[in-house]
């Protein structure tokens, strides 16, 4: 091996460099290690997978220092120990048992000490400690990988040969270490991260279908309405929520909600909008504005990190073909009769804003064929490749157009279906996009005696 000793005014510091040209010339053997120093550092530290990274560096270490045996072992902090993770014997990766103590055994003490430890005889070292590996073991050589000082763990190199590791190895292992130990972490928190990945996905997955199963899919037994609604969230949690109450004999309450913000928060503020609703509606039977006044209160109050609740609140009764209503910052409602499309003009301020709001109500006499839809801002804000969004026009021209046979379903599917070509394929949405959908059908004779069914 070529002499290094000229190696120390160049160490690897930070981000590897290039050789110096003046060093190639004046000194070329010494360059040429240095190279091969070089090349190494960088290819390893670009390794994230630990059983990759640990086999290439066994290769490319065999390519600086010839060896019989070469394992790994790595500090393990919670148990206080070096635990074997890696050894490679005459080109043959083989699984190992092996923990050690501070202290214990040649790799025990360098780990201990912080420093390199070579041996030129072992069978006349106490601190040799006999492995599994089944090696005849002549000399030993273990430098500690150390992340400015905190112990990653150690690489052991063994040789059937007395006096086998020189000097020179010992300085060359000891730069390359520097770079294992910070190519070894970098796997360790990739692996971390991975996991952690994976884990939250899991979550994520299972927050989705909880979600999922606390809307309703419909409601049924209310004479001469055709309901639906669509959902259709912008990542795996969204910050829209919709409900179906049973509000008496014949009569039904609707929600759409939209909370503020996107994801976990948005999603976990939404369910408890849900829980406190059905909670209400079960103590109370009051109009909508009443209802919008108590469900801000108790919002106001558990309101988390200035979140708030855009939402529409309407009953319907079903004997009388009336819709009373009231809103709290949604959207307004759009009604479709005769071919002509008009919105129901209600204001209100978002719940969990103001602690004392009052909500004012509008009541709509409908009739065979009259449709009404809420839907969120995550429909009209739809956007195409040029940021344009989809917009009032454009919806109401699609539900202008709307045969009086279709069903509630039908339309729903259509205007989710008109945003998807408006937006594109390759567009990722920004908002959630969220439907109710109500047609009033004709009913002969009707009994209006018994409460809705939600389903």
């Amino acid at each position: 091996m070529e002499d290094t000793s000229q190696l120390g005014a160049y160490g690897i510091l930070g981000d590897v460099d290039p050789v110096p040209p003046s060093l190639l010339t004046a000194y070329p053997e010494q360059a040429k290690t240095l190279s091969l120093l070089y090349e190494v550092s960088r290819e390893l530290t670009s390794i994230l997978d630990r059983e990759q990274l640990l086999f290439r560096v066994a290769q490319r270490v065999k390519r600086l220092v010839d060896y019989h045996a070469f394992s790994v072992m790595l500090w393990n902090e919670a148990s206080q120990h070096l635990e074997s993770v890696f050894t490679f014997r005459y080109e043959d990766p083989r699984p190992v048992r092996l923990r050690m103590a501070l202290n214990e055994g040649i790799t025990g003490t360098a780990a201990a000490e912080r420093r390199s430890v070579r041996v030129n005889d072992v069978t006349i070292d106490p601190r040799h400690v006999t492995c599994e590996v089944g090696l005849d073991t002549g000399s030993e050589l273990v430098i500690p990988l150390l992340l400015q000082d905190r112990l990653i763990g150690v690489l052991d190199l063994e040789s059937t040969e007395k006096n086998a590791f020189t000097e020179q190895h010992e300085r060359m292992l000891g730069t390359l270490g520097s770079y294992i130990a910070v190519a070894l972490e970098n796997a360790r928190l990739y692996e971390e991260a991975r996991e952690n990945q994976v884990r939250l996905q899991d979550d994520l997955n299972t927050a989705r279908e909880i979600q999922r199963q606390l809307l309703p899919h419909g409601a049924r037994g209310i004479p001469g309405l055709d309901l639906a609604a669509a959902y259709v969230p912008a990542r795996e949690l969204g910050g829209d929520f919709y409900d179906f109450l049973p509000y008496g004999q014949g009569k039904l309450a609707m929600a759409l909600g939209d909370v503020s913000g996107k994801g976990t928060a948005a999603a976990l503020y939404g369910s408890l909008a849900i829980g406190t609703l059905r909670e209400l509606v079960v103590s109370s039977s009051s109009n909508p504005a009443s209802m919008l006044q108590m469900l801000n209160r108790r919002m106001y109050g558990a309101r988390l990190d200035s979140r708030f609740i855009a939402m529409l609140f309407a009953v319907y009764d079903a004997a009388a073909h009336r819709l009373t209503l009231s809103n709290a910052g949604g959207p307004y409602p759009l009604l479709v009769r005769d071919g002509g499309t008009q919105e129901i003009r209600v204001e209100g301020v978002p719940l969990g804003l103001f602690p004392d709001t009052e909500y004012d109500e509008t009541t709509i006499d409908l009739q065979p064929g009259d449709i009404v839809l809420f839907a969120s801002d995550g429909i009209l804000e739809s956007e195409n490749a040029r940021e344009e969004e989809f917009g009032s026009a454009r919806l109401h021209a699609l539900l202008a157009t709307a045969a009086t046979e279709v069903s509630a379903n039908e339309l729903s599917e259509r205007i989710i279906a008109a945003t998807d070509d408006y937006s594109g394929p390759a567009s990722n949405p920004h908002d959630d996009r969220t439907l109710l959908v109500l047609r009033v059908t004709s009913e002969a004779a009707a009994d209006y005696s018994k409460l809705p069914v939600i389903y």
